[in-house]
């Protein structure tokens, strides 16, 4: 079994949310996040100082546990739901699970 980790923008979540729908996925894990972006960026100066923003992103992670044989089926299915074209629109991980254990 996999646990996939999916980080995307939290404006891509319903399209994702779809895709995985459309692929038999109707039990997820998700909750937002904040990526923190700390490279120093000046936005200006105001009166002889610098405006410097160090943003964060809003975004949402999607957690599911997948059989290891649809695991490439659910991460292509996020990646093309989740896709802008821009830098930024997120990360997958894919861990392996050793054992699940209902309750």
């Amino acid at each position: 079994m996999k646990k996939i980790q999916a980080i995307i923008r939290a404006s891509k979540f319903e399209e994702v949310r779809s895709a995985l729908h459309k692929i038999g996925i109707e039990v997820f894990t998700y909750y937002d996040v904040k990526d923190a972006v700390f490279h120093r960026e000046s936005k200006g100066a105001y009166r002889g100082t610098s405006i410097v923003d160090n943003a964060s992103v809003s975004r949402r992670s999607i957690e599911i546990i997948v059989p290891s044989e649809d695991c490439e089926e659910v991460v292509n299915s996020i990646k093309m739901a989740a896709s802008t074209g821009q830098v930024g629109d997120g990360k997958i991980v894919i861990f392996d699970v050793a054992e699940l254990v209902k309750i």
